[in-house]
């Protein structure tokens, strides 16, 4: 059948207007999948742009509270030496001359103080590390004219001599230090009796800490912050990364959202998004509080570390500006969006590959240092033995050969010689033997401690009997360790608490109890006892509280102690007070069929 002309044309007129509509409906199409991919990239980076904010919040708390830690430590320190300086024989009863030397030798030592002084009873300067005019230091002309400096009942000197407490005092300006911020530390000097007999005081320019404050305020990665801050509890700036000319003669107060943020908790470090008060542009500020240490409750400053929120927002605002460009000039927005985002994330994965890499390379570098030093620890004290040995020989010689045959003077300084050769010896054999706490630790065994217990005590038999000590024990239990550390551990602890008694005949408890996951034991005794500050410090190398004396030793025992229970994976502490005997305990995994 013959279709007609009309109808031809007509189907003909269909299919064009069907190919322009198509043609026509194209860009439409890709401008439609266009849009739909910017607005889906752009709410991506909008998003990523929040992330990475809070990120870098975090990384600026976090840093914050490094800094706070870092600082309370490094204060705390200087709490501790106040009171060291204080109970120094030199300054409690030495000659001017004398107690100047030695407060000289303390700021030549402890490199954070400016100046160092002390006073006498009713306040005078009798011994400086420099001497200023009277005028600066609020004294009168004729106290300067006796050749000391006269105070005028400072508050330090009072508290100090009314609390009789050790005494710290806020940021301020001071003429000892330049009129730099300082903080002071004061303490009382007591006589044997009790008797008050002055102050040591200390400054601190605040300008000492600033290197802490520039090495613990980079960022996660490196990245230096754009600035940092330290508000004292009144909101007064009392050091910033970027001083200000003449801030020192006019410390300024601020009151930044942040900063209130960080007196709400000062337990819990944070960040916000503020206005820089002085340069008027957005930022982002991590805060923490420094909440003291141990037994020094601190300062009570907020640190504060910011960083531009364009240069947080920099890496984001850098990818949005190339989606744009890319999305103008590429037909296939998304493939190319794809694309170069799968590129952005390959170049941060590198990146953060070769920074693991980097951090893996310098724990192992550390790893080895460490172990160098260990070695050449061992090498050196072995070394020295056979030379010390021949030493001691000799002189050990000379003593019995010519005792009596010279003069008083030699027999003295004969006598000198033996015992320093012997005190070396002795010191030498405790470096080796801490040496090789983990050089040449035993592999972990079943240890029954209660048979492991009755062999130290086989050892200390000597000083038990020497000392009528009363050495007992309750049930102890059969734990995995290094049968001769752990001995070791025992004998050290027992040893103290019979070298270290009253005049009671030293009693001795030795007990264990099962806790979750560990066993916590404990050695008790009923001797001098431990001034509860000097907790820790008696478990650092070579820290003694006593002279070789009263009680000999060579300050190395406590420390081979934590090592021993640290290389086992446990902790170890005192509890004590001052001539009430102590307790020390430490801790051991369990076994989970113990």
């Amino acid at each position: 059948m013959e279709i007609p002309g009309n109808e031809v044309n007509a189907q003909k007129t269909a299919a064009v207007n069907r190919r322009r509509l198509s043609t026509a409906s194209l860009p439409v199409v890709l401008l439609l999948c266009f849009a739909i991919a910017v607005g889906l990239g752009l709410h991506a980076l909008g998003s990523l742009r929040a992330v990475l904010v809070h990120e870098r919040g975090v990384d600026l708390a976090r840093t914050a509270a490094r800094v706070a830690d870092t600082l309370d430590r490094v204060l705390f320190e200087r709490f501790g030496d106040i009171q060291v300086f204080a109970n120094d024989r030199v300054l409690l009863e030495g000659k001017p001359d004398e107690k100047t030397q030695r407060l000289l030798q303390y700021k030549k030592l402890y490199w954070y103080y400016s100046w160092i002084g002390a006073t006498d009873a009713t306040g005078r300067i009798v011994a400086a590390t420099d001497l200023f005019s009277a005028q600066d230091k609020g004294g009168t002309k004729e106290g300067s004219a006796k050749g000391s400096l006269g105070l005028n009942q400072r508050d330090w000197f009072e508290m100090v001599r009314q609390t009789g407490q050790v005494y710290w005092g806020e940021a301020q300006l001071s003429p000892e230090s330049e009129g730099f911020m300082v903080v002071g530390f004061s303490a009382p000097i007591y006589g044997p009796q009790g008797d008050f007999r002055g102050v040591v005081t200390s400054r601190v320019p605040l300008e000492n800490l600033r290197a802490i404050l520039e090495q613990e305020g980079k960022l996660q990665y490196g990245e230096e912050a754009h600035d940092w801050l330290l508000l004292d509890r009144r909101g007064v700036v009392i050091i910033e990364k970027n001083q200000p000319t003449g801030m020192n003669s006019n410390p300024s107060k601020i009151e930044p959202p942040s900063a209130g943020r960080a007196a709400e908790d000062r337990d819990k470090p944070g960040f916000v998004e503020e206005l820089h008060q002085r340069r008027q542009i957005p930022v982002v500020t991590g805060y923490a509080r420094t909440r003291g240490y141990s037994n020094f409750p601190g300062f009570d400053w907020t640190v504060l570390v910011r960083l531009d929120r364009e240069h947080a927002y920099a890496p984001i605002n850098r990818l949005i500006w190339t989606v744009g460009l890319i999305g103008f000039l590429v037909v296939a927005p998304l493939t190319g969006f794809g694309v170069w985002t799968s590129w952005r994330l390959v170049q941060e994965s590198r990146a953060l590959r070769q920074t693991q890499q980097e951090l893996e390379a310098t724990v192992a570098e550390l790893v080895r240092s460490n172990s160098d030093l260990q070695q050449f620890a061992y090498v050196a004290s072995h070394d020295l033995q056979e030379p010390l040995r021949m030493v001691a020989s000799y002189t050990q010689l000379l003593a019995k050969r010519y005792k009596g045959r010279l003069d008083a003077d030699a027999d003295e300084f004969i006598g000198y010689a033996v015992d320093g050769a012997s005190r070396m010896q002795r010191l030498i054999n405790d470096l080796l033997a801490y040496s090789r706490m983990t050089t040449q630790g035993k592999i972990f065994e079943r240890v029954d401690c209660n048979v492991l217990l009755e062999e130290v005590l086989s050892n200390l038999r000597l000083a038990v009997e020497e000392s009528r000590a009363v050495v007992t024990h309750g049930p102890l239990p059969t734990v995995m360790a290094d049968g001769g550390q752990l001995g070791q551990l025992f004998q050290n602890l027992i040893g103290n608490g019979i070298k270290f008694h009253g005049e009671e005949p030293p009693r001795v408890y030795v007990s264990a109890e099962r806790r979750t996951h560990e066993w916590l034991f404990s050695v008790r005794d009923n001797g001098i006892g431990v001034d509860p500050q000097y907790a820790e410090r008696i478990f650092v190398i070579f820290q003694r509280l006593h002279n070789r004396e009263e009680y000999p030793g060579t300050g190395i025992g406590l420390a081979m102690c934590k090592k021993i229970v640290e290389r086992h994976g446990g902790r170890i502490w005192v509890k004590s007070q001052t001539g009430q005997g102590a307790t020390f305990h430490f801790t051991l995994p369990a076994r989970s069929d113990e």
